[in-house]
């Protein structure tokens, strides 16, 4: 079955190469209804994650126990550990089997922040969320969601619904000092 309209244009976003990809998810909405709670962010900071022979921190160089997840391609979803113990959302990205995905780094609350905060087990002062760990957490994402299609299934990625105004492309966290690239983008929200 071919995507149509939204669907189009959310996997021709996911069909580039990582850092292209990276981009074009700012301002993107990304949604899960989970046990009839549904909540919406808007993602504002991403990271992109290339191919293993262009890229030192690709995901097929970090990871020793290589998830078969992360070689799907679009339009599905990866869940892996981040940092600490938490876990990251990456949504994979370029060609099946390349494994290149972006890691959804932060977002701004549109809809459901009670759920969000019942799932945080914390009232929050702001609308912004900071971290892997706290994206997955608030969307009710957990390893149980690795290898979801974002078209069919609970989680879903609709395109912006304003242009993008400005955004800021700088070095990856954790990045190595001769990593030159700069494939960690934010969104600079007014």
């Amino acid at each position: 079955m071919q995507p149509s309209g939204l669907n189009n244009r959310v996997l021709k976003t996911l069909s580039q190469s990582s850092p292209k990809a990276a981009v074009d998810l700012l301002g993107m909405r990304l949604s899960t209804s989970i046990n009839d709670k549904f909540v919406e962010v808007m993602i504002t900071e991403t990271e992109a994650y290339g191919r293993k022979s262009t890229d030192k921190m690709a995901l097929l160089n970090t990871y020793k126990n290589i998830p078969t997840s992360i070689t799907l391609g679009p339009p599905h979803i990866a869940v892996l550990k981040s940092y600490g113990s938490n876990k990251g959302l990456f949504l994979l990205c370029g060609k099946k089997g390349s494994a290149e995905a972006v890691l959804i780094r932060s977002s701004v609350i549109l809809l459901g922040k009670k759920h969000i905060e019942k799932r945080r087990k914390t009232k929050m002062k702001s609308d912004k969320l900071n971290g892997p760990g706290n994206i997955t957490k608030s969307l009710g994402i957990d390893q149980n969601l690795d290898g979801e299609n974002i078209l069919s299934g609970v989680i879903n990625l609709s395109p912006r619904i304003h242009p993008l105004e400005r955004a800021v492309a700088k070095q990856r966290k954790n990045a190595k000092r001769n990593d030159k690239h700069l494939w960690r983008y934010s969104l600079i929200l007014k």
